[in-house]
């Protein structure tokens, strides 16, 4: 087995597999997100359904693709069929959780991944939602990771391409359940009163370093626990197998 110590995005990733449970149906993002259901898959939930916005339904991709339209989406997939299947199951309140990331996020959930500053004059255009509104509203929960960069914690995100919580500006009618966790390389955030709100640290941090850098200081929970490291097997599944070189 590995010796060596997890590194922070290897806590990130191991933190969110861990939020995901067997014999659920999960929409997931590329990137971070998928590495996160491919090993929650691979290791203590071997039930878990992952949807792919391609149309592609029970995927193991042998590599981390890179877009949804990656052959490695496909390779080892137990059916394809289009969007409008895995979106009319979204619909339909088929879909157990979603797991996203985003360029910013802030207290609500709210998730940005369309522009940097103001949308006509943008300092920086993104990739846009692609399914990221649809599996933030509709599935019935959300985990969201979100590497530890203080840009992207903002007091309101610069444009709402996914809602998350309504807040007294950000009215609305949240089909599914919004935002459940934010996982980071350094904590765990629930959602109290609709807020981010730590509730864990990863091996290494305090709650201090949890939220360094954030523009507002989140609530905590009353006994912030703290998380135990990636176990060696895991760590090894997640660097030989989902994530290899």
């Amino acid at each position: 087995m590995s010796a060596v110590a997890a590194n922070p995005e290897e806590l990130m990733v191991a933190a969110a597999a861990k939020r995901l449970n067997d014999d659920e149906i999960c929409f997931v993002g590329i990137g971070l997100p998928s590495l996160a259901a491919v090993l929650a898959k691979l290791t203590h939930a071997p039930g878990l359904t992952l949807l792919y916005e391609s149309g592609v339904v029970d995927a193991i991709p042998p590599r981390p693709p890179l877009s949804t339209g990656d052959p490695a989406v496909i390779s080892d997939t137990a059916y394809s069929g289009d969007c409008l299947a895995v979106f009319g199951a979204l619909q339909a309140g088929h879909v157990d959780v979603g797991v996203l990331s985003a360029a910013q996020i802030d207290r609500h959930g709210n998730l940005n991944s369309t522009v940097i500053g103001d949308y006509s004059n943008p300092k920086v255009r993104l990739v846009g939602s692609g399914g990221a509104h649809d599996i933030a509203t509709l599935a019935s929960r959300l985990v969201i990771v979100m590497p530890d960069d203080p840009r992207r914690f903002v007091q309101r995100v610069d444009f709402v391409t996914s809602p998350g919580h309504p807040d007294g500006e950000l009215r609305g009618e949240l089909v599914g359940g919004g935002p459940a966790v934010v996982v980071t390389p350094r904590a765990i955030f629930t959602f109290e009163d609709g807020e981010m709100t730590l509730a864990a640290v990863q091996p290494g941090y305090s709650a201090s370093d949890a939220v360094e850098g954030f523009p507002w200081q989140p609530p905590r929970v009353e006994d912030v626990m703290e998380l135990t490291p990636p176990e060696p097997e895991l760590l090894e599944i997640l660097r030989h197998r989902v994530d290899p070189g």
